[in-house]
């Protein structure tokens, strides 16, 4: 069972890297989101795909987003994990002002069904995720 702390760590980091300039997955999706008038969309960490599904993908969202899927393997390796220890991953990025995301939240479900989230806002900053019951 992987540790609480640690993936809290992964989560963290990975969020933190998909705001920043460092991430190329930044303008590419953000310029499609708008295009498709999408405020938040999902990225399969584990996996390919979207959530929503997008129909067409540039060669430049494929590459960024398989780079951000090595920088998350990357992550979870360097804390003594691996995705077989879960049942999914995924980056949410939300786009309120154009092509830059506002804030993103990076989620991950272990195989014991245990839930592990992170926020990080555009200015590289914790988040608060509040959720509706609804």
């Amino acid at each position: 069972m992987p540790s609480t702390k640690r993936l809290r760590s992964v989560t963290h980091s990975t969020a933190h890297h998909g705001v920043s300039g460092l991430c190329y997955v930044h303008p590419h999706l953000g310029l499609i989101c708008k295009e498709l008038g999408y405020r938040e969309i999902s990225v399969n960490l584990i996996g390919q795909g979207f959530n929503p599904e997008l129909k067409e993908i540039t060669r430049e969202l494929t590459l960024s987003t398989n780079a951000l899927r090595e920088f998350f393997n990357g992550v979870l390796e360097s804390e003594n994990m691996n995705v077989s220890e879960l049942t999914s991953a995924e980056a949410i990025f939300f786009f309120h002002k154009g092509r830059w995301p506002s804030a993103s939240i990076v989620r991950v479900i272990t195989n014991d069904n245990k839930t592990i989230e992170s926020c990080v806002d555009s200015s590289g900053r914790s988040c608060e995720i509040l959720q509706s019951n609804s």
